[in-house]
């Protein structure tokens, strides 16, 4: 069964459409899109509205990142698990449960968007920035071979904004994370290496 909050796109409740059209209208009130708009005038109407709308299906193009993922970069950054790339302690063959207590995660992204308009650019690129706090009740880490193969969680709660030029375009209350309470990481993520997947936490 797929978790209902899986990725940045429902942890922000992207999908909702009066959520999003709230986002349109005040992405549509910044000095970009502005800019954007003064400078397609000329341009037909059609292609006027499109911009906005390119602006929002980009949006939520970059928040297709998995929570699991941010959870898992902010993990595999901590210090406490390099001890496991000793080999001689912790030989390829033992499997071991690490626990992490209580913590917090807090990731930013900052997608950048320019639009264009017959190949040309169409004013400056537009910058967007994501900021997602998770509280994990508790994580146990399954270690091998210097890599996490999995993990299980406890409750999570989450809380976020994403803003464009100082304005909010979504936000979300303090409230609980719908995610599988056990993940697998298939082959395993490498300690202290980052996940290609998921944003720098």
């Amino acid at each position: 069964m797929k978790a209902q909050t899986d990725s940045l796109v429902q942890f922000f409740d992207f999908e909702n459409a009066a959520v999003r059209k709230d986002g349109l209208s005040a992405l549509g009130g910044t000095a970009a899109m502005h800019g954007v708009q003064a400078l397609m005038t000329a341009a037909p109407l059609l292609l006027q509205n499109h911009a906005l709308q390119s602006a929002t299906e980009a949006l939520q193009a970059a928040l297709d990142v998995r929570i699991v993922d941010i959870l898992a970069a902010a993990w595999n950054t901590r210090q406490e698990l390099r001890q496991y790339l000793d080999r001689t302690k912790f030989p390829a063959n033992q499997i071991i449960d690490h626990i992490i207590a209580k913590h917090d995660v807090h990731s930013t992204h900052k997608p950048r968007l320019q639009i264009m308009l017959d190949q040309s650019p169409v004013g400056p690129e537009i910058e967007f920035e994501v900021i997602v706090g998770l509280t994990v009740e508790a994580a146990v880490l399954r270690i091998q071979d210097a890599r996490i193969m999995g993990a299980r969680m406890g409750k999570i709660f989450g809380t976020g904004t994403i803003k464009c030029e100082g304005a909010t375009l979504f936000s979300r209350p303090t409230k609980a994370v719908t995610l599988p309470l056990t993940v697998s990481f298939g082959t395993g993520l490498a300690i202290g290496k980052a996940n290609d997947a998921a944003i720098a936490a």
